[in-house]
C-alpha cells in the first residue's frame, strides 16, 4: 500500500542532530547527521485525513543522508524491535514540543482520532 502524501494545513520545520532508520530486513542504515554535514530536519505538519475525517500531526524526515552497514550494533538484526530514531539537543526538543503543542491546539473543530 502506498503512502498518500497529505498537504499541510499548517507546518513548521526544525533542525535535529541526526536521523537514523535501520530496517532489520535490509541490514543497512539510512543515516543523516550534522556531523557529516547532511543537515537533518524534521518537518512537522498538521494535515486533514479525509478518509478518517480527522486532523493528524505528521513528522517527516528531511535532509541529505548516506547508507551505512550497521557493524557496531551488538544484537543480531533479526532481534531488533525498533527501526529508527532521531536525536535532538535539549533546545531542539523544547522547540519540537512547542511546535507539536501549537499544531495540536489548532485542530479547529475536527474530530480528534
Amino acid at each position: 500500500m502506498a503512502m498518500k502524501i497529505l498537504q499541510p494545513i499548517e507546518k513548521g520545520t526544525l533542525s535535529c542532530k541526526c536521523i537514523a532508520l535501520y530496517p532489520s530486513r535490509l541490514e543497512c542504515m539510512l543515516y543523516s547527521s550534522v556531523e557529516k554535514n547532511e543537515y537533518p530536519k524534521l518537518l512537522v505538519k498538521r494535515v486533514l485525513n479525509d478518509r478518517l475525517n480527522c486532523a493528524e500531526i505528521e513528522v517527516v524526515f528531511m535532509g541529505n543522508y548516506h547508507l551505512e552497514k550497521p557493524a557496531y550494533f551488538k544484537k543480531p538484526t533479526y532481534e531488533w524491535v525498533s527501526f529508527g530514531s532521531f536525536v535532538l539537543s535539549p533546545q531542539q526538543a523544547k522547540q519540537l514540543g512547542e511546535l507539536l503543542v501549537k499544531l495540536a491546539n489548532h485542530v479547529g473543530g475536527l474530530k480528534d482520532e
